[in-house]
């Protein structure tokens, strides 16, 4: 009884201590792409429109 114990403090400690975030797209940084390639790609997917673009390239430039 007390192995099993001993495993699931191991497997707990692996887990906490552990990186084990997958990639869900928002995280550019780790990936090495600039922001204004980030902002683009938006604007050709639909998810921002013209307005939106402009304005959020005259932030990050």
């Amino acid at each position: 009884m007390m192995i099993f114990f001993w495993i699931i403090v191991i497997i707990a400690l692996f887990y906490l201590l552990g990186d084990h975030k997958k990639y869900d797209g928002n995280d550019t940084k780790k990936l090495g792409i600039p922001a204004e390639e980030v902002l683009k790609m938006r604007y050709v997917n639909g998810e921002i429109d013209e307005k939106t673009y402009t304005k959020m390239k005259k932030t990050i430039v």
